[in-house]
């Protein structure tokens, strides 16, 4: 019988696109879906959406409920602790959505919530019309230093609306288990679900005649969509160009709109008939014609090179992507830095041995032996 699963997560790409998959196979499956997410997100992320996905607009952007949060904390929101990032994504993103939250999704009528590990919003809602939900894991799963953080904030939310915390029914879990921190415990059920990198329903027109598949490697530096500023950028392809190898460069969104100089500057000192730079595409196109990836430890850009089996080197520029590239290094498919300065070594130690590319092909299988997002919204949904 056909249900109407209602999505809610954070307004940033890294939080929504490891969705879509599910959003993708629900819609597939005769369901009727719906994304909660902030109001000026829209326009950004409707052509990521599979057709047919409602968007329903609630709350803040990441650049205003995290100014909330600095203000209230004092802290480098771009360096955070744990308290800070319960009080941004439990505390201050709450208090700037959840009631518009709430009166959106009350009007669509879901009977099913999937939220991301960030998002409080989701479960309040589901709390809300006493309706159950499931986490869709991201990626590697948030240590418990920072749920908690995250749900103590949340909690004071769920008092003064009145309303009852209600646990997860399950976990989606996109993590392989090599990815994994071994000392990880769920508390709740876990079904795995293979993940996959972003993709559109139609891939993008690319303009790249002459990098991929030519007789130098090509390599592919992404800094996300949040930490990707000129300078880290800049300094990233230098770096790589310096080997030698073909560079595959994506603008992250934050330069997407740049000043003239913000585009020199991170096009500064290389080879531009070495490199090619694109602004914001599904990341699966890009792997497609890739032989490494250089990034700064964001699970999206992670989980999907190994879902391609490519290695990486990963500069981590902040929040949880320390964690996340450490994982990933322990995993044995790739190789992190401190600086720009020791991403060339990296990446020619990484082409040179064929055992980073080896293991990431290993995990690769492992991912590719997971279950389908259909199955998996078989499961959840009842049909």
């Amino acid at each position: 019988m056909p249900r109407r699963l209602l999505f809610s997560a954070t307004p940033a790409f890294g939080h929504v696109l490891p969705l879509i998959p599910l959003m993708r196979a629900a819609r597939d499956a005769g369901h009727s879906v719906a994304l909660l997410s902030g109001a000026a997100f829209r326009t950004a992320v409707a052509d990521e959406l599979p057709p047919g996905v409602d968007y329903l607009g609630a709350g803040a952007m990441p650049e205003v409920f995290s100014e909330v949060a600095a203000r209230r904390t004092g802290a480098d929101v771009f360096r955070p602790t744990p308290p800070v990032i319960g009080e941004i994504f439990g505390g201050a993103r709450v208090d700037l959505g959840i009631e518009d939250g709430i009166e959106r999704a009350v009007e669509w009528g879901p009977d099913l919530v999937v939220a991301e590990p960030f998002d409080a919003i989701g479960p309040m809602i589901a709390a809300r019309l006493d309706i159950a939900w499931h986490q869709a894991g991201i990626g590697p799963a948030l240590p418990a230093v920072i749920t908690s953080e995250i749900d103590r904030a949340a909690s004071a939310r769920y008092d003064r609306l009145r309303l009852r915390p209600l646990a997860a029914t399950s976990l989606l879990d996109p993590c392989p288990r090599s990815l994994q921190d071994p000392a990880w415990s769920p508390d709740t059920e876990v079904r795995a679900v293979r993940p996959a990198a972003h993709r559109r329903s139609v891939d993008v027109a690319l303009d790249l005649p002459e990098v991929g598949g030519q007789v130098e490697p090509t390599v592919l530096v992404t800094l996300g969509t949040v930490f990707s500023d000129p300078d880290a950028l800049s300094a990233a392809v230098a770096a790589v160009a310096g080997t030698g190898a073909d560079v595959i460069a994506t603008l992250g969104s934050s330069l997407r709109h740049p000043t003239a100089s913000g585009i020199e500057g991170a096009r500064a000192g290389a080879d531009s008939a070495r490199v090619r730079y694109l602004p914001f595409t599904p990341l699966a196109q890009l792997l497609d014609k890739a032989d490494v990836v250089v990034g700064a430890g964001g699970v999206g850009t992670i989980v999907g090179a190994l879902a391609h089996g490519l290695p990486m080197v990963l500069w981590p520029q902040g929040a949880d992507q320390p964690v996340n590239a450490a994982r990933a290094a322990a995993s044995g498919a790739a190789i992190t830095v401190d600086s720009a300065a020791e991403i060339s070594a990296a990446v020619t130690e990484v082409l040179a041995y064929g055992r980073y590319r080896d293991r990431a092909r290993e995990i690769a299988a492992e991912i590719a032996d997971r279950p389908l997002p259909a199955e998996v919204i078989a499961e959840i949904a009842g049909s």
